[in-house]
């Protein structure tokens, strides 16, 4: 069976993810899109989404084969809320999602409804530290709502705060548009499918084991994260009991008060703390009326810390890809924003490719060794690639894709994407080979580095385009 062609189009809508990957084999050609989406906050976040949503109509003429949505964060799904009218236009014939999103799966969705109540009151401690008298409280409610927007959830900055579920929204309308039939994608499963001649899908990750996905740690030999954030998960429970009750179902209440450490009997009512203060006099009124006295919101300020957590623990669900071009062996790895625990429940799988005697077995050291294609995961940040992962990439012909856009993480949150130890880890692996979605810059650089020869150098520029929307690289 010849090789077919491959085109892998990353569009360029800022922070966010969405490929298209187009592969043709004689008359037949196939289109998978995996994901669509971009950050809160992004310059005309909803017209320019939209813009990509109509591009990507016209390139396939209304049709793809498989649409693959990773995970459930805004920077990836977006389009699918925003350009909803687009993409009703868009037939397909598959849509590719992980176990996690199964409403048949206990575990998945145990999981689900902790993230969600957890995103809900995190919402509601955001929302009380704006209004907050003291600077520190006001600061640590705008860190933990920038983490909140890859959840999709919006606030206004400077005060009046409003953050609503859309990612749930564009989830909603993917999971629509899948048919009974198709399965849930669980790690292990091969795929081959007829409109895809030449090519095998292995589903890698998510982990089917919630102790791997809340896994997303490790250590700086790990990853290329050079700090961590760790958040005790003990006062988790006193932000959902400390938020507005009437803000919960039964069901939130009754799962909230489990994961409380402390017996509700003993918490003290905050009418009796009231009460009490009018018979304190002066000493209640220097508290409240002088900010540097007042810890009201103190146990608060790990809100940031526990949206991390929450967004990271998010990314350890993302559906992992390994594209297979079965007559050369080369591999198009797709991970989306998977982070420690993901990564490292893969790395020692198998999968069986054929029946009976004609069965053999392929691990995924041996995908890795093979890939030529690396969609570098969370845009660059140094926890979403792991350092076995990449080392096992040994390639020579490895190119890697960041779907990303510098200026505005740094300028506009204080975030370092992609992080320089990975930046200079990709380099080294790729000998500069870096194709970069960034608006408004060279998708590829333009001097060749001194460690690839200009033969090799050449090929890699023949083989991109760039365009103000996108950049394409074909194989």
């Amino acid at each position: 069976m010849p090789k077919p062609q491959v085109r892998i189009r990353m569009y360029r809508p800022g922070l966010g993810d969405c490929f298209l990957l187009t592969f043709t084999s004689g008359d037949i050609k196939s289109h998978i899109l995996v994901d669509c989406g971009i950050f809160v906050g992004t310059p005309n976040e909803k017209g320019h989404i939209s813009q990509i949503a109509q591009h990507i109509l016209t390139e396939t003429g209304q049709q793809v084969n498989a649409l693959v949505a990773t995970h459930e964060h805004w920077d990836h799904v977006a389009g699918f809320n925003y350009a909803r009218s687009i993409f009703d236009q868009l037939q397909t014939d598959e849509i590719w999602v992980a176990w996690t999103e199964d409403p048949d799966q206990t575990i998945a969705q145990e999981n689900k409804r902790v993230t969600a109540m957890m995103t809900k009151t995190l919402g509601l401690a955001v929302e009380r530290l704006y209004a907050a008298p003291a600077v520190v409280d006001r600061e640590c409610g705008v860190a933990a709502a920038h983490i909140l927007g890859f959840e999709g959830l919006s606030g206004d900055l400077l005060g009046a705060s409003k953050f609503s579920p859309r990612s749930d929204e564009a989830m909603d309308f993917i999971s629509q548009r899948k048919h009974d039939a198709q399965p849930f994608l669980k790690p292990g499963q091969v795929l081959e499918r007829s409109w895809l001649p030449g090519v095998r899908v292995y589903v890698l990750g998510p982990p089917m084991d919630l102790n791997a996905i809340r896994d997303m740690q490790g250590s700086s030999f790990e990853t290329f994260e050079s700090k961590h954030h760790r958040a005790a998960m003990g006062w988790m429970s006193a932000v959902m009991l400390g938020a507005q009750q009437n803000e919960f179902g039964t069901q939130e209440r009754e799962l909230a008060e489990r994961l409380c450490p402390f017996d509700g009997a003993v918490t003290w009512p905050e009418s009796d703390a009231m009460a009490l203060s009018q018979k304190m006099g002066t000493l209640y009124e220097s508290y409240q009326f002088q900010d540097w006295r007042r810890i009201d919101n103190d146990w608060l300020q790990s809100a940031a810390h526990l949206a991390l957590q929450v967004d990271n623990v998010i990314n350890n669900t993302c559906l992992v890809l390994a594209f297979e071009l079965i007559e050369t062996e080369e591999v198009l790895l797709v991970v989306g924003d998977a982070q420690v625990g993901n990564w490292q429940s893969w790395m020692g799988l198998e999968f069986t490719i054929g029946k009976g005697n004609d069965g053999r077995k392929v691990s995924t050291k041996e995908l890795l060794a093979r890939t030529v294609f690396y969609k570098v995961g969370h845009h660059g940040s140094g926890n979403a690639t792991l350092r076995a992962g990449l080392e096992a990439m040994t390639s020579e012909d490895l190119v890697a894709a960041i779907p990303t856009d510098e200026r505005f993480p740094r300028e506009k949150k204080g975030w370092e994407m992609p992080a320089p130890k990975l930046w200079k880890a990709l380099c080294e692996k790729t000998k500069g080979r870096i194709l970069r979605a960034d608006p408004g810059r060279n998708a590829i650089p333009t001097q060749k580095p001194e460690n690839i020869s200009r033969a090799a150098w050449d090929r890699f520029h023949r083989a991109v385009t760039e365009d103000p929307l996108f950049v394409d690289y074909e194989l």
